[in-house]
């Protein structure tokens, strides 16, 4: 063998052996999940019993001995995404990331909710700070005891975690507000349309909700609101939340099902990441027996979503309006103006540590309405003159907050009135809250803050106000007593899905901003169709994925196709189902992206784009009235939506660059499918039938932040070609983002269904697997189950005798945690 041959032979061996070194330093960041771990911190010992899922069964005689345990699971298998959401919240991701990340610190530490956090816990009941404490005992004694490596993103990052404080426990749920939250991102729309848009053209936009009798046309816009500049606080705060991102919910009584008890499915609507936003978890106290299985948030110890012995339950998003912006005039002296004279700003000073250069100190200043937004980004002028300063009151910056307390009470509720008693702590966003009981009631109740306003406040919430106007000032709250419920109706069937849930003679305000009814009318619709439901018909429901907005368009579209081709027969033969094998959906998505561009792009110009998500009502209605429809001619199947007025419809079709002509919507409706099959002839092909849905619509289910580094991306991310649409009840995005065309990045966050004759029976699956390390055996693996729509038991009954231990007869795993005080 040659001297250099056996010298390469050499460094190959020695790279192998670092890299099997590597590896196995890698796994070590595995949680222990087998033997005992004696720790301080517990009065008694805890059984931690992991299923074949990785879900763990925790077993203890205390409350705080439980939350303990269930601190320390977190932190073995969700460690790196409880690390970077309270970064996130508290305004702390530059000092990881860097300057990239300074605009989103800036929001955090403007919004204030280390200080809000802080007020709240201070003033939270000395028991539920008692079991808050607990949780992060557990997190800290993982921390603290965990001697191999930790998850690859604290190495990739070089991140050391901090110790857990129960603040950030609080904080963190006031994160998943703000991701609930969206009034403020509409009133800035609303304001940067009107910059360019008559009222009536942007009404046309946010039209009134179906059935609801026409709004106040909106004021004409304010002299404090100047003509549109830069926008950098619309890019801090958001986009508006597509349609779809919300959530599904609905039970039906014993009549309504074959064995004579309630059924309840729940399955929210969020942005998929990787891993899943929640966890899955079974509590079981050994002292009184009780269970409470479901899932809920790395971070706090509570199950949000799920039963206990006795109830089950389940949210969707109200979307109530709990967000106004104010428009504050300043006066030269760096007061501002208040219905009382001048005022002085609450002020106060962030320092944001940023990697690799100095820090930033941020000044913000706080009206009374709460902290000044455009702080942000001062050089913007935005829709805000010089003399101006935009202010954002909300519901979740209050100084006291006691939905920790509301979701410990749910847990433990076994009635109605006591799920009820429960929901008065919880301050929002209002929920739609589904009930059902083993002894066969159902219920529904709707708990939150919700602001009144004055009856004369002609804005109401739909645009920035004048802050030193008291008219619009918020009036209170509706009274918990009077905010909607049901219980046991006579139709034996409650359903929500984001629309509105209250009819005409109900006496208050709580939003405009509700999702158009198709998901929710298809759900009653498909819960007609059967007369007695078990878990299979509700599988069925979770699976659906035809789209009721293109059945509702498509005809009009048809009408208006020029001649027969093999695209227009494809569409006309397609039933609106949004299969992957499917060309129907891809052809009618991109002709729906094309059409609405020539609708509105004209008039809106660069202000198009980041308003681009679909307006159902806004197409129908061209479509309807283009094709010389009258009002009498309207397709009355369950599905149907209302249109708008004939001459504002009407007027969008005509392209204002063009003055010499007046183009009609079956101009553009015709010009608008040319692009398409242009579009996609050239991605796949001549041959409309290989466009198939599948080959764009593809789920990325996003890793923060390791989807940025493309090297990364495939190890962390999970993703699949996947079914549904915007409006299914299996719901899923669709991006308008040239750069991630048609792909998905949201739907059903967790499924469950609940059996309340068998409640051992309840299923359950969430999108990704219940750990957070991608070296982990359950990482990706309940991902297949997800997609397929399949779903698993996680029983509360049945023991065997394990390692010398009683544990669920479920268990795989078991570790003990022994305790050493």
């Amino acid at each position: 063998m040659s001297k250099l041959k056996f010298i390469l032979i050499t460094i190959i061996g020695l790279l192998i052996t670092a890299g099997l070194f590597g590896y196995v330093w890698l796994t070590s960041s595995l949680p222990q999940t087998n033997g005992t771990i004696r720790i301080a911190g517990i009065s008694e010992d805890v059984t931690i019993a992991r299923d074949e899922h990785g879900v763990p069964h925790i077993l203890g005689s205390s409350i705080d001995d439980i939350n303990f345990a269930v601190g320390f699971v977190h932190a073995q298998d969700r460690l790196w995404q409880m690390e970077m959401n309270r970064r996130i919240a508290h305004g702390r991701v530059a000092e990881i990331l860097g300057k990239e990340a300074l605009p989103l610190d800036k929001f955090f530490r403007t919004l204030g909710f280390t200080e809000r956090a802080t007020s709240a816990w201070e003033a939270l009941p000395a028991d539920t700070k008692k079991h808050l404490e607990a949780y992060a005992a557990g997190v800290n004694a993982f921390l603290k005891q965990h001697s191999g490596a930790l998850p690859p993103e604290f190495l990739l990052t070089g991140v050391t975690p901090e110790p857990w404080h129960p603040i950030d426990s609080i904080i963190w749920q006031k994160l998943m507000w703000l991701d609930l939250s969206g009034n403020m991102r509409h009133e800035i729309a609303r304001a940067r349309m009107l910059t360019k848009l008559s009222p009536e053209q942007v009404l046309s936009i946010y039209p009134t909700y179906p059935g609801d009798p026409e709004e106040l046309p909106l004021p004409q816009i304010t002299q404090a609101i100047a003509d549109a500049g830069h926008f950098g606080i619309a890019e801090v705060i958001g986009a508006e939340k597509p349609a779809g991102y919300g959530s599904n919910n609905w039970v039906v009584d014993g009549s309504k099902t074959k064995s004579g008890k309630p059924l309840l499915a729940n399955d929210p609507h969020l942005g998929l990441t990787t891993p899943s936003i929640w966890y899955l978890m079974r509590t079981h106290n050994t002292t009184t027996g009780k269970n409470v299985v479901g899932v809920g948030f790395p971070g706090s110890p509570y199950v949000v979503l799920g039963r206990n012995d006795t109830i089950s339950w389940g949210f969707t998003n109200t979307y109530p309006d709990s967000q106004d912006l104010f428009i504050e005039k300043l006066l030269e002296n760096g007061n501002y103006l208040t219905p009382t004279g001048p005022a002085e700003f609450v002020k106060r000073q962030e320092i944001i540590k940023v990697k690799g250069t100095e820090d930033v100190i941020l000044e913000v200043r706080e009206t009374r309405h709460g902290p000044v937004i455009s702080d942000i980004r001062p050089n913007d002028k935005d829709f805000i003159d010089g003399d101006y300063v935009l202010a954002l009151q909300w519901t979740a910056l209050q100084e006291t907050d006691t939905a920790v307390v509301a979701l410990e009470k749910l847990s433990t509720a076994e009635n109605f009135e006591e799920f009820k008693a429960a929901g008065k702590y919880y301050f929002g966003p209002e929920q739609n809250m589904i009930y059902a009981d083993i002894e066969g009631n159902i219920g529904y109740y709707a708990p939150a803050l919700v602001p009144v306003r004055h009856p004369e406040n002609q804005i109401n919430g739909r645009l920035p106000s004048p802050g030193w106007n008291p008219l619009y000032d918020w009036q209170g709250y509706l009274p918990f007593d009077e905010l909607p419920t049901r219980y046991n109706p006579e139709s034996g069937l409650i359903a929500t899905a984001n629309e509105k849930i209250v009819d005409k003679d109900y006496p208050y305000f709580i939003t405009r901003d509700w999702s158009l009814p198709y998901r929710g009318n298809r759900i009653r619709d498909q819960l007609s169709q059967t007369d007695q439901h078990d878990a299979a018909s509700f599988k069925r429901l979770h699976s659906d994925i035809v789209s009721d907005m293109a059945r509702d368009i498509l005809p009009h579209l048809l009408v208006l196709l020029d001649d027969e081709s093999d695209v227009k027969n494809i569409l006309a033969e397609w039933d609106g189902n949004m299969l992957t094998s499917e060309a129907g959906p891809l052809i009618f998505e991109s002709w729906f992206r094309n059409y609405q561009r020539l609708l509105m792009s004209d008039d809106l110009g660069e202000l198009y784009a980041p308003y681009s998500a679909q307006r159902p009502v806004l197409v129908k209605s061209s479509l309807f009235w283009g094709s010389g429809k009258t009002a009498s001619d309207l397709n009355r199947a369950y599905f149907d939506i209302p249109v708008s007025s004939r001459d504002v419809s009407l007027a969008w079709c005509d392209d204002i660059n063009t003055a010499d002509i007046t183009e009609t919507c079956k101009v553009m409706a015709n010009r608008a499918m040319e692009t398409t099959i242009k579009e996609l002839s050239e991605r796949h092909g001549v041959d409309p039938v290989n466009w198939t849905w599948g080959k764009e619509h593809v789920l990325h289910q996003t890793h923060r932040p390791l989807s940025n580094v493309p090297q990364l991306r495939s190890m962390f991310e999970v993703a699949s070609p996947i079914g549904g649409g915007r409006y299914t009840v299996n719901v899923s995005g669709i991006s308008n983002n040239p750069a991630s065309l048609n792909q998905s990045s949201f739907g059903a966050s967790y499924r469950g269904i609940f059996d309340m004759n068998a409640p051992d029976r309840s299923l359950f699956v969430q999108p990704t697997g219940q750990s957070g390390n991608p070296f982990s055996n359950h990482y990706r693996d309940l991902f297949p189950l997800w997609r397929d729509v399949e779903y698993f038991e996680i029983p509360t009954s049945g023991f065997k005798q394990q390692a010398g231990k009683r544990v669920p007869e479920s268990a795989k795993d078991v570790l003990t945690l022994e305790s050493a005080n």
